[in-house]
């Protein structure tokens, strides 16, 4: 009610919520002792819509402001089906998997982005983002085989030296970069560890942006 009252004020608001997961947790020990009937572990059934009357007040209100809510939601033993962060990936445009002190980029995803990527954003944001997760993808494979012993490839080799450097740079809570250094740092770590003809994007976009060398070395 206090962030509606700022939004009509045309003001813009930012609402943080935290730890959602707790305070499902309330709910469910208030159902239990109002005899409701509970739906999955425990929880009541009314669950979703507890959480989504909360996150749906997110809004953009015409000719006025607007509130952006950002929680924070535990994940009780890392169980992405426990139904506090399961119902929040089904309510909200987006979220941020946090594992192990990193973003991890394969739980995190956003309804939004193909608003923004490549529109608002840099014409190769879109290609150079989904070349560099695909190439994460694979040094976790690469980590598996080095972990049971297998003989690495060249390629391997590669992956796993790509893997130390996008997690450092990009994957540390503690990067915090604007969106332009972000590419041309995605680029750059590109550009160190594979050849043009490895990473797996067109060639008007490699012409147009792959690091010359002596970029690369500095």
């Amino acid at each position: 009610a206090c962030a509606e009252k700022f939004a009509t004020q045309n003001k813009n608001v930012l609402v943080l919520l935290t730890d959602m997961t707790a305070f499902a947790d309330s709910i469910k020990e208030i159902a239990i002792t109002m005899d409701q009937v509970p739906s999955n572990r425990g929880y009541p059934g009314s669950l979703y819509s507890d959480l989504a009357s909360r996150y749906e007040k997110a809004v953009d209100i015409d000719g006025s402001g607007s509130i952006t809510v950002i929680s924070v939601t535990t994940m009780p033993g890392n169980d992405v089906t426990h139904p506090v962060p399961d119902n929040t990936g089904y309510i909200t445009e987006g979220q941020f998997y946090l594992h192990g002190g990193r973003i991890d980029p394969f739980g995190s995803l956003s309804r939004l982005k193909q608003l923004v990527i490549g529109k608002v954003t840099r014409e190769d944001h879109g290609d150079v983002a989904n070349a560099m997760i695909r190439l994460y993808a694979e040094s976790k494979k690469a980590r598996e085989r080095q972990s049971m012993g297998f003989k690495l490839s060249r390629w391997d080799e590669k992956l796993l030296s790509y893997s130390g450097l996008f997690e450092g740079r990009m994957m540390d809570l503690e990067v915090d970069l604007p969106i332009e250094e972000a590419l041309s740092l995605g680029w750059k770590t590109l550009a160190e560890c594979f050849d043009s003809n490895e990473v797996g994007i067109k060639q008007s976009m490699i012409d147009k942006y792959w690091p010359e060398p002596a970029a690369v070395g500095g």
